[in-house]
């Protein structure tokens, strides 16, 4: 029971009874008539068309996470795996070792598997190493022409190749350079535009033409998923070329005898060796390093299954026009408990003396997307290595807050430095003022963290045709993810609406911002059965279905420009089919939102209150 103190007792009693006297002294007023509810507002048949909810995605252009891990984009490729099935497959983070800045330290060169390259330049010591910020180099090789897609038979979507790069001096420019494998079964090569002390990696203009060729036909391609690595192997003074091999049930370590000279290297088929034979072991790469002190090359191989394969050089004598000796399986690499190391699934390797106690250390690129290192605790004949551990770099790089049901393509896929699209409240940004809510979308250019080489600047041309006014119910459309440019983004929302037939609506949002070329497409289809579909049997069990339906599709089409202040975009629309086999259908049967524009580098734009609503 709750005791009342004797005192707010009292008042509350007066306080009743003064109540009461007043209303009965008070005059009896006429009752008031009701009032009519006010209208339900229109639904909004935009999903977070106010863009209130978000989900977090790391932003990767300067390689550090949220938690201030080194890395990059993650990503699948797809690869036979071990039960014979094709299957998009994680791959990790290419790295490689090397001076890159020529100041004594070694740094870690990385490409992820969308296809971007950034250096981490060594800001410790020889002997206490220290990563802050990746710089991004200005290149993207991995976008496929339409020729390539067809040879691939790739996916739309996918642009990905999934290279797999090493630094070197073999094209003899005094300076690091970079050598690609891809998963196209290309070898390509990127020369070093900047100096020895200050690197810098260009966009080339025709990427086809950096492939160093490996075979007599060019278009015949004999593996993929290839990782090089470079070394004179038949000590002949020219840096030759050893390719891992991924994807098929038993890779290989090839090497490819270089016959050209200089700066020119030549690899004749007939000059290909199987080096080491992978016995099982998939997706190799391959690092050359004297593991046992005895001054011979062997080699290290990280695999699928995350563990780093050794195999010796025995020495064998070997003359011109002789097999090349196999380098054979002896161990894989354990830790100083002596169990085997193991970096979690298909992984990379490099070697380095990082902390200069003259003993080679391991640098791993993982299929998170990070790099782990591993301490050399051994000696020059018996190498120990501690647990790998994952690099931390500066402090963590706040993530991008995706709009929640929207999927958002800001063309990471196509070499789109820097961009970013993000949910910001009001709280975050006090001149935001959204149009709606408390918080609006904001599409802009990350500033560039590089330390070293130029910030990346240059966009990629459209590839062959562009046309950004078809938009598809089934699937966005091909031109924006294949030849759209590269500062071209799209927001877009399928399969939420089924418009009434017949029904008129209006579309509208509001925009912020410097965008000239935006559009807004409303796609909108009909599907109907209209009887049994016929299937014809032919030879050898092939079947043909021909499907007796009426079908058509439908698309409205909005032009849009964005200035400082917030704008409304409008129209209406009016749901109907032309096909008069549809002429009863009372809605449609897919739909499709999307909003796509371009923007300049130094531009950024809002969108805010995003609705559909029937009128």
């Amino acid at each position: 029971m709750r005791f009342v103190p004797s005192t707010t007792l009292a008042i509350s009693i007066a306080a009743f009874v003064l109540t009461l006297s007043l209303s009965s002294q008070a005059p009896a007023q006429p009752a008031q008539p009701a009032q009519p509810a006010a209208p339900a507002a229109p639904r909004n048949l935009v999903g977070n068309g106010s863009f209130e909810t978000s989900f977090r995605r790391e932003n990767l252009w300067d390689g550090v996470d949220t938690t201030g891990y080194l890395g990059g984009d993650r990503g699948a490729l797809p690869v036979l795996t071990t039960s014979g099935t094709i299957a998009e497959t994680s791959m990790p983070l290419s790295v490689s070792v090397a001076d890159m800045n020529n100041d004594g330290k070694l740094d870690i060169v990385t490409m992820d598997v969308v296809g971007y390259i950034r250096i981490f330049f060594n800001t410790g010591t020889p002997q206490e190493p220290k990563f802050t910020v990746g710089d991004l180099a200005g290149v993207f090789l991995s976008r496929l022409t339409e020729q390539q897609m067809t040879a691939l038979g790739a996916v739309t979507r996918t642009f990905r190749l999934g290279g797999r790069l090493n630094a070197t001096d073999m094209f003899k420019t005094g300076k690091k350079d970079l050598i690609i494998g891809n998963y196209g079964g290309e070898v390509l090569q990127l020369l070093n535009a900047g100096s020895a002390q200050a690197p810098d990696f260009r966009q080339p203009p025709d990427v086809g033409r950096t492939a160093i060729p490996t075979s007599k036909d060019p278009n015949k391609k004999w593996g993929n998923v290839f990782a090089p690595v470079v070394w004179d192997w038949n000590r002949d003074g020219r840096d030759d070329l050893l390719l891992g091999e991924g994807s098929y049930s038993a890779n290989n370590i090839h090497l490819l005898l270089n016959s050209g000279g200089g700066s020119k290297p030549v690899f004749e088929e007939g000059g290909r060796h199987v080096l080491a034979f992978g016995d099982g072991l998939e997706q190799l790469t391959p690092t050359v390093v004297d593991y046992n002190g005895d001054g011979k090359p062997d080699l290290l191989v990280s695999e699928r299954t995350g563990k780093i394969a050794v195999y010796l050089n025995k020495g064998e004598e070997w003359k011109s026009g002789e097999p090349v000796p196999e380098l054979p399986f002896a161990s894989f690499i354990s830790s100083t408990t002596g169990t085997p190391l193991s970096f979690g699934g298909i992984s990379t390797v490099s070697t380095g003396d990082l902390n200069g106690d003259g003993l080679f250390d391991l640098v791993v690129g993982k299929t998170n997307g990070r790099i782990a290192m591993s301490l050399n605790k051994g000696t020059k004949e018996e190498p120990k290595f501690e647990a790998p551990q994952e690099i931390k770099g500066t402090t963590g790089t706040p993530p991008m807050a995706m709009p929640s049901g929207w999927d958002v393509d800001y063309g990471l896929e196509r070499g789109n430095y820097l961009a970013y699209v993000t949910v910001v409240k009001d709280t975050e940004d006090p001149k935001l003022a959204p149009a709606d809510g408390k918080a609006a979308v904001k599409i802009g250019y990350a500033p560039s963290h590089n330390q070293v080489m130029p910030a990346p600047s240059s966009y990629l041309p459209a590839m062959g045709q562009f046309s950004g006014d078809r938009l598809s119910v089934s699937g966005a459309s091909s031109g924006i993810l294949v030849n759209a440019p590269a500062r071209y983004f799209m927001l877009r929302q399928s399969g939420r609406v089924r418009f009434k037939v017949g029904s008129t609506y209006t579309f509208s949002m509001k925009v912020r911002g410097r965008s000239s070329d935006g559009q807004v497409g409303i796609a909108y289809s009909g599907n109907k059965q209209l009887g049994e579909q016929r299937v014809t049997r032919g030879g050898r069990d092939s079947v043909t279905v021909q499907r007796n339906e009426a079908r058509e599709e439908k698309q409205e089409v909005i032009k849009f420009s964005a200035g400082p202040a917030w704008t409304e975009v409008k129209k209406d629309f009016r749901v109907t089919f032309s096909n008069r086999d549809l002429s009863d259908l009372k809605d449609t049967t897919g739909s499709a939102l999307q909003i796509s524009f371009s923007l300049p580098a130094d531009a950024e734009l809002f969108i805010d209150d995003v609705r559909i609503v029937e009128k």
